[in-house]
């Protein structure tokens, strides 16, 4: 792919095999979603669907040469919010005009707008990215956010600024 690095393409190459289970140079499609991610692309279960990707394995296999187009759309998609459209949309609920909302409201939320999550997804971001509520049962929402933002290594992406 012209708009693809070297080292991009041995990156992709690299989590496809991982992804590729019968060693037959082919992926799952049902796969395609959790691949994209782990090569840091955002991406909605709608885009990953409009993709070729599906729910129902051995429903449709994924070599490659036809991954790498798509990895490539996604990387350059603009299909995800960016922090400042979520934090600015999270005011509403700012009561107290403090940076702040209740941990039951942020969790009614995330539950109801946007892509579907389960309790269990949601009581997960929770543990991993909210500050501890305070005694009122306030949170501070951009705290939750950017830890969310920084994604599962966020020691990382301090090491390369």
């Amino acid at each position: 792919m012209a708009d693809l690095k070297s080292y991009e393409v041995e990156e992709c190459r690299a989590a496809f095999e991982v992804y590729d289970t019968t060693g037959g140079g082919q992926i799952d499609a049902m796969y395609m979603g959790p691949l994209l991610r782990a090569l840091d692309v955002t991406v909605t279960e709608e885009t990953v669907t409009k993709a070729g990707g599906n729910t129902k394995p051995g429903e449709k296999m994924i070599n490659f040469e036809d991954f790498l187009p798509i990895y490539s759309d996604a990387k350059k998609s603009k299909d995800m919010g960016q922090i400042e459209d979520l934090l600015e949309g999270l005011k509403v609920y700012d009561k107290n005009e403090n940076g702040t909302m209740m941990a039951a409201e942020l969790a009614h939320v995330i539950l109801s707008l946007g892509e579907r999550l389960q309790d269990k997804e949601v009581d997960e971001i929770f543990s991993l990215c909210c500050p501890p509520e305070d005694e009122d049962g306030y949170i501070k929402y951009e705290t939750m956010l950017r830890t969310l933002f920084a994604g599962p290594f966020p020691e990382k992406e301090e090491e390369k600024k």
